[in-house]
């Protein structure tokens, strides 16, 4: 576990919040309701993926599927929101039961086990509520995919979900 980094994360968590300029820079990506799902984020999930947009176009990426992506990866987490110790529980529980946190995040979102459900679920809730907004397939499936690791990249979707993935990681 890279202790500098999730504690980094964690301040960030704390207070993070998305600028005027972020909003109105998401709002030009995003259609109407796209834009509502992002806004149903908490602030630290937007800033999140605000960051992850940033970079992304830093890196000269502009296609308009992978930036609503990368700003609506994280949406399915608003279906039940999280309070900051229960990512603490989420990063604690992957480091020292790797095994069992994959079984913890089966089933329902209910008591202990909830945040290990929304962890592992969040991206299936997310392409979901982003499909029935009116996003691309691609966004949704990039959505869908961006916490499944696939060694081969053998497509257009393959190399954008790289790109998320990379810069997400890097967040």
């Amino acid at each position: 576990m890279r202790i500098a980094y999730r504690t980094r994360q964690f301040w960030q968590a704390m207070s993070a919040a998305p600028s005027p300029t972020d909003l109105d820079l998401a709002h030009q990506i995003l259609s109407p309701t796209l834009f509502d799902l992002f806004l149903e984020m908490n602030r630290g999930e937007q800033a999140h993926s605000m960051n992850i947009l940033h970079q992304l176009l830093l890196m000269g990426e502009t296609q308009p599927d992978l930036l609503a992506a990368a700003l609506l990866h994280d949406v399915g987490k608003s279906r039940y929101p999280l309070r900051l110790w229960e990512r603490v529980e989420i990063v604690l529980g992957r480091a020292i039961f790797p095994v069992k946190s994959r079984i913890w995040g089966q089933g329902t979102p209910l008591g202990w086990r909830k945040p290990f459900v929304v962890a592992a679920r969040h991206p299936d809730w997310g392409a979901n509520m982003a499909a029935a907004a009116g996003a691309s397939p691609l966004t949704v499936a990039l959505i869908r995919r961006h916490q499944t690791r696939d060694t081969a990249c053998s497509g257009f979707e393959d190399r954008l979900l790289a790109c998320l993935q990379e810069v997400d990681d890097r967040n």
